[in-house]
């Protein structure tokens, strides 16, 4: 079984515009809708709760009918009222503390509980924001041989990582999340 972190979002308009201007919001659907479908036959996603990407994790794993039991979200208790009601679709979401009412630690706190809790073989960044390089870093912290892979072809932050990094070419324009998926993410055949 395989073990994937999702650091996603779709970028606002009223946040850094760097982020927001080169975001497809359509890639970025389809790139989620395609790990659900590639990932969760043969393992588990764990991501951070996310008012754009929470309802559409739970609409593609309905669609494709696929055990809600296999993605783990974490959410900060910071956030306590303001959770999309998709949150009731998933039957391991996890609240984390607060810290003292500030935002930045509380989601600091989150994010290393969340990129602890698992053995992940991989990080797959899509879309997303300011967050997105801070999942990024933390996950290298706490996944030192675990591998990292931005869809660029989404825009925003995910193109910045993939830009600043240092990752194969064929990336740059890859559509076809699927196959991606497949061929970066899942074991390879013993007959190959």
């Amino acid at each position: 079984m395989i073990d994937i972190f999702l650091s996603a979002s779709v970028p606002l308009p009223n946040r850094d515009r760097k982020f927001f201007e080169t975001a497809d919001v359509f890639l970025i659907r389809e790139a989620v809708r395609a790990l659900v479908e590639v990932v969760l036959p043969r393992g588990h996603i764990t991501f951070g709760g996310h008012p754009a990407i929470t309802p559409l994790m739970s609409l593609y794993a309905k669609t494709a009918k696929l055990g809600s039991d296999r993605i783990t979200i974490y959410q900060s208790a910071f956030f306590l009222g303001k959770f999309p009601r998709e949150n009731d679709d998933f039957a391991d979401v996890r609240y984390t503390e607060a810290v003292e009412n500030d935002l930045d630690r509380s989601i600091e706190r989150m994010r290393i509980e969340m990129l602890t809790s698992r053995k992940f073989d991989a990080a797959v960044l899509i879309g997303g924001m300011e967050g997105i390089h801070d999942e990024a870093r933390l996950f290298r912290k706490h996944n030192p041989k675990a591998q990292v892979l931005p869809v660029p072809a989404t825009g925003a932050a995910a193109a910045i990582e993939y830009i600043e990094g240092d990752y194969p070419l064929h990336l740059a324009n890859e559509i076809s999340f699927a196959s991606l998926f497949r061929r970066s993410l899942l074991p390879k055949p013993l007959d190959e």
